[in-house]
């Protein structure tokens, strides 16, 4: 049996290392971890971590945010993000690389970035400094040494600016930045001070990354300052789909899965394919496509800043409180706005009905062109609107307007066939009814929507066909052909999930 003397508990082995897995054996408040310091003999050595606990901020982070231009370099680092080159060099070690990358990247793009850190470490350095625990040290007698993953050239003015004079014995540098992500600070530690040292210490952390020195030291602290904030860089303005990726569907590939995989491909289905000019039409879609989503996000950012506000129970993600303020709804529109340029132009060489409608060429058919998808955005945008301001329940009507927009939409630009226009809406209603569902205190979980497109789609046909607006050879049309098969085979994969639900009633499972 081992003793918790946190809680005064007789533990069994079990929990005991459960709670040491956990760090919950080093946690303390702040109250509790500058009176332990305090307590503690003067021949004891101190190891103070810095970021987050001698100064309360990401020194990386700052330094980061600090560097001008800052939209130029708020870019490279949104970019850097999405793209993740860490991952293809680091290998499994990718999460050490990250870091070091960004700095590097930056330091390329912007070389005067260090000569402008000059000047706000000056500023900053007293400003986010722990005066509680800095004041506490300094009025101890013990030998004090700051270890840090921060970058050295980072750190050093920031601690003069302090008028720090402890050494800084641990850091990172630009050429070794991985070895001490990889062997940790406890061992860097133990290489620059000895083992004996490292050993008598104790530790002051904010963060279990350091739980090699947690355990090497005599006393491990882990306590988190509430003054400490949270900050990344290079989120402010965010890019389009970065609130989407980590904001508000963190969790899911949302933009491969639903924007590409499901809108886009029906996009094509419904309307490419269908067109006298399908490469060039699935081109402009795209690109309609992707300035949609942009402007849509403000509607998403929205949703989150008025639940927030008004909602018992916000379904909101724990990434907004710390990136939300990035967001800006007119940059978001200026992508939306500038990313419809292109198909605008495109669309108006043959693909889209609009010019041949009007009668228009050249610039004045793709001014046309682009003002038709800028109204349709603008209506979608106030539907949006309409969608976050009232109350839960009452959110299924614009929403179904909202998911009929997102394919059906685009017959303002594109033109297609009966059954095109007609798998449209099976689509948008498919994607509709779950949300009816959750809404009314049900579950959506597990819902054959592809089964429910087949279904709503047949239905749809066979009342078309039967009040005579659909023929026998419109039906059996390739384009046609193509949609219910494709229709046929998505319902195929969900009725394979889904047929135990639909076996005999006392049959068994």
């Amino acid at each position: 049996m081992t003793k918790d003397v946190t809680n005064n508990q007789v533990l069994g082995l079990d929990e005991f290392r459960e709670k040491k897995r956990s760090g919950e054996d080093y946690r303390q408040t702040p109250e509790q971890a500058l009176q332990n310091l305090a307590q503690l003999p003067d021949s004891t050595p101190l190891l103070v971590d810095f970021d987050d606990t001698l100064w309360l901020r990401n020194s990386t982070e700052l330094f980061l945010a600090s560097v001008a231009p800052k939209l130029l370099i708020s870019i490279v680092l949104q970019l850097l993000d999405l793209l993740r080159p860490w991952r293809w060099i680091g290998g499994q070690e990718q999460r050490h690389y990250r870091d070091l990358i960004r700095i590097k990247v930056v330091l390329f793009v912007a070389p005067w970035a260090k000569r402008q850190w000059q000047k706000q470490a000056a500023e900053a350095g007293g400003r986010y400094l722990n005066s509680e625990l800095y004041d506490l040290l300094l009025s101890r007698d013990n030998p004090i040494y700051l270890v840090s993953y921060g970058f050295d050239f980072i750190l050093a003015p920031l601690l003069d600016a302090m008028g720090c004079e402890w050494p800084l014995v641990v850091s990172s540098k630009l050429g070794s930045a991985i070895e001490l992500r990889i062997k940790g600070k406890g061992a860097m530690a133990i290489e620059a001070l000895g083992r004996e040292t490292v050993r008598r210490s104790a530790c002051v952390t904010d963060s279990l990354l350091d739980r090699d020195l947690l355990e090497s030291c005599s006393v491990g602290i882990w306590v988190q300052w509430p003054e400490s904030v949270a900050q990344r860089a290079g989120l402010d303005p965010m890019l389009p789909f970065v609130y989407l990726k980590k904001v508000k569907r963190p969790t899911e590939s949302y933009f491969t899965r639903a924007i590409l995989g499901h809108d886009y491909l029906t996009l094509l289905l419904v309307f490419a394919i269908a067109n006298p000019y399908p490469w060039q039409t699935a081109a402009c879609l795209l690109g309609f496509v992707l300035a949609y989503f942009c402007a849509y996000e403000v509607g998403y950012f929205e949703n989150d800043r008025l639940g927030l506000r008004y909602e018992d129970k916000p379904k909101v993600s724990d990434n907004y409180r710390l990136l939300a303020g990035g967001f800006r709804p007119w940059f978001a529109w200026m992508w939306a706005l500038v990313l419809a340029v292109f198909p605008a132009w495109l669309a108006a060489q043959g693909s889209s009905w609009l010019p041949e409608a009007f009668a228009l060429q050249g610039a004045q058919a793709t001014l046309l062109v682009w003002a038709v998808f800028v109204a349709f955005l603008v209506v979608v945008r106030c539907v949006f609107a309409w969608f976050n301001r009232i109350r839960e329940t009452g959110r299924v009507v614009p929403m179904l307007i909202l998911q009929l927009a997102r394919t059906a939409g685009y017959l303002v630009l594109f033109s297609t066939s009966i059954v095109g226009v007609l798998f449209c809406v099976s689509h948008g209603l498919a994607k509709w009814i779950p949300y009816v569902v959750y809404r009314f205190g049900g579950s959506r979980k597990g819902m054959p929507n592809h089964l429910f497109n087949l279904l709503i789609l047949v239905l749809l046909l066979g009342a078309v066909a039967i009040s005579g607006g659909l023929s026998w050879q419109q039906l059996t049309q390739w384009h046609a052909l193509v949609i219910l098969a494709y229709a046929g085979l998505r319902a195929a994969k969900d009725l394979l999930g889904f047929r135990a639900h639909l076996s005999r009633l006392g049959s068994g499972d």
